[in-house]
């Protein structure tokens, strides 16, 4: 355990690198996936389609060719990001293609009835949406939605590629410098991951038995 008390201040800085990384992506991915989902379950071609183009393009891709994407191309159109930021948009906009599936998914299991009850009722499409539909959809898509949010946390490993000094990254050089306990190193990297996951789908659960409530 000595190798881990050595070195646990250097791995724990990647780790809170990591959560934050995951938690603004999160945040990002949560808010495209909503608003593109909408618009994928919206009647009118002109909203529809510009979604399916969305979805069907940013899934074509593999992510860790997206998050190069994202950090060269972008640099080269003028935006300058960080490495980290343009981790952070590379994982949020990747998973919001995920997300709008799941969310127009749970929107279409939502009864035609409540439609038409809020149409009778004077309310607006979009008013129905917010305020009728999606509050039902989301008890329906909340598992689906903890397991992509999941997978983002572990994706996160991915965006060393482009110089972002993540947990996993701290954790692989920790073991090439030392090269004497890996199972230690690795091990300790496990528990930290399962942590984080695990406290995500407590929280989550924990959200959907009180939106049942």
């Amino acid at each position: 355990m000595g190798v881990i008390t050595d070195n646990l201040p250097f791995m724990l800085a990647g780790l809170w690198e990591t959560a934050k990384l995951a938690v603004l992506a999160i945040v990002l991915s949560a808010v495209l996936g909503v608003l593109v989902g909408a618009m994928r379950s919206a009647r009118s071609r002109l909203v529809r389609w510009p979604a399916i183009g969305y979805i069907q393009l940013i899934r074509s891709a593999p992510l860790i060719v997206f998050i190069l994407y994202c950090y060269f191309v972008l640099s080269d159109l003028g935006f300058d990001l960080t490495p980290f930021w343009a981790g952070v948009v590379a994982l949020g906009v990747f998973t919001s293609a995920y997300l709008a599936e799941i969310v127009h998914a749970g929107i279409a299991s939502v009864p035609r009835g409540q439609w038409e009850a809020a149409r009778a009722c004077g309310l607006s499409q979009a008013i129905t949406m917010r305020d009728v539909v999606l509050p039902q959809a989301l008890r329906r898509m909340a598992p689906a939605l903890v397991s992509e949010f999941i997978k983002l946390i572990k994706d996160t490993s991915l965006v060393s590629i482009i110089g972002v000094f993540e947990f996993f990254h701290r954790v692989e050089v920790t073991n090439s410098r030392l090269l004497t306990e890996p199972f230690a190193v690795l091990g300790f990297a496990a528990v930290c991951y399962f942590v984080l996951n695990y406290g995500l789908s407590r929280f989550a659960r924990r959200l959907e038995l009180r939106l049942d409530a």
